[in-house]
């Protein structure tokens, strides 16, 4: 196929894409913020936009340490087309079309135009990126700027190498670790020498002056960098002692088999034994070998660094890497027939991910799997049920995400809100098992001891609210 077919063809590919995003949006722009993305989105974008971008830190309450851009971002959509869900929901269009054109590319670099769009129905089908796709999330940011970052230096862009740096660091502190990522896959895919060390880091100045910028100035203004003693998020940043490294490992490879990755896993695995004896024969094969190395390392360490790193999200440009090296190995080593099958297999295996569920007193990360879409519906039920039956929002107890002032999720001027839970006081509970934050033994309280005043289902989330037994 000439190099213009093969053009028209991932076009045609990603318009097709783009149509299907544009379905996506329109039927999720309703949806509350959510997880995470509450304070990574909603909070830091109140803040500027309240302040109409007068104050730069932000305060303690609010900052998790990152550079708060994408909370900026938010907040300029929002002071160009009005704060509303929907504006919010659409400023994710140009990142979430950006990974799919760049998806496409990056597929036909490392394959053929044929093969590209397979890689994108891998992302499609993941649980964890279109559970972030489907969010208002600076993790699509991140992908999509690794993505760039990706083909920038296959394509030998320069440009676009600092774009994407930039973006990266912009974005978070793993962004900034992702920049590194990008710079040593570089270094190790081209013939290594000084020269190469110090020419391969210039497009990545931009991306390192922007971080050590940040940082500095942040320890400046707040005395801290990352977290601090007083930080909600100090927890996350308990260092892992030596006796924990075996359950972080063994916690380490259920996030990489969670979420039908597992099928993922089981044909990589059959690609690298068949390619293990001519791999070296085929360039593209070890380039993309490489990349998943080099993102395996590097961007793994703050996994088994802090005991409670641990988030699905977090690990999204090894995630990426992954799905791209076993398309990579399947279009090599396998037949046509087989690759057709090993394929068919990932996606099912991964589009069922969102379907996995665990028991109520396991932890699941509802951010990254589709399965937590019944939630806003059943919110919504809940919410009219209890202005319904007089039940002031104040007086019911529960956990994240659902506490907090209405307006950090649904950008409503209702300041009120669901009250942190206290058993031994709350006369109502609100609980779900989209929750985390209850312990075993409040589950069994709740379950044994209170009554269920209203119950809501939605497969696989249910939400329950109970009253303390008189």
């Amino acid at each position: 196929m000439t190099s213009k077919k093969s053009e028209e063809t991932l076009r045609w590919w990603f318009w097709g894409y783009s149509g299907l995003i544009i379905v996506v949006l329109f039927l999720v722009q309703g949806n509350p913020f959510f997880w995470d993305t509450i304070q990574l989105g909603s909070k830091h974008a109140h803040f500027f936009y309240e302040n109409q971008f007068s104050k730069l830190w932000l305060p303690d309450l609010i900052d998790s340490g990152h550079p708060p851009v994408f909370g900026a971002y938010l907040a300029l959509c929002w002071s160009l087309f009005g704060k509303s869900l929907i504006v919010s929901h659409w400023a994710m269009l140009p990142f979430l079309l950006g990974v799919g054109w760049l998806a496409l590319k990056i597929g036909a670099y490392f394959t053929s135009a044929e093969t590209a769009p397979w890689f994108l129905a891998f992302l499609l089908a993941d649980p964890v990126w279109m559970g972030q796709a489907v969010l208002v999330s600076p993790d699509v940011c991140l992908v999509t700027f690794f993505l760039w970052g990706i083909w920038a230096i296959c394509s030998d862009s320069k440009w676009g190498r600092v774009v994407a740096g930039l973006g990266l660091a912009m974005i978070s502190t793993r962004g900034m670790m992702v920049v590194v990522a990008l710079y040593v896959f570089e270094l190790w895919r081209q013939s290594f020498s000084l020269k190469s060390l110090f020419l391969s880091a210039l497009p990545y100045v931009p991306a390192g002056l922007f971080a050590l910028a940040f940082l500095i100035g942040h320890y400046l203004a707040k005395g801290w960098i990352g977290y601090h003693a007083d930080s909600p998020w100090a927890p996350g940043f308990t260092q892992t002692v030596w006796a924990e490294v075996p359950k972080q490992m063994a916690l380490y490879a259920w996030r990489m088999l969670d979420f039908g990755r597992l099928f993922l896993w089981v044909v990589l695995l059959l690609v690298l034994w068949r390619g293990r004896k001519n791999w070296a024969a085929w360039p593209k094969w070890q380039e993309a070998i490489k990349l998943g190395v080099v993102c395996l390392c590097l961007l793994s360490i703050t996994f088994f660094a802090y005991k409670n790193l641990n988030n699905h999200r977090y690990l999204l440009p090894i995630f990426t890497s992954l799905s791209l090296l076993t398309i990579v190995g399947s279009h090599y080593f396998l037949s046509n027939k087989q690759r057709f099958w090993a394929y068919l297999i990932v996606i099912i295996g991964l589009a069922f991910g969102n379907l996995w569920v665990y028991p109520n007193k396991v932890s699941q990360a509802w951010d990254c799997t589709l399965g937590h879409l019944p939630h806003y519906q059943l919110r919504a039920e809940m919410l009219a049920y209890l202005a319904k039956a007089d039940i002031p929002l104040v007086e019911v107890g529960t956990a994240f995400p659902e506490r907090g002032p209405l307006k950090f999720k649904d950008l409503s001027n209702r300041t009120d809100g669901f009250k942190e839970k206290d058993l031994e006081k709350d006369t109502y509970i609100l609980y779900s098992n989209v929750m985390n934050d209850f312990s075993d033994a409040e589950i069994d309280a709740l379950f044994q001891e209170w009554g269920v005043v209203n119950r809501m289902d939605s497969y696989p989330l249910f939400m329950i609210l109970f009253e303390r037994k008189q």
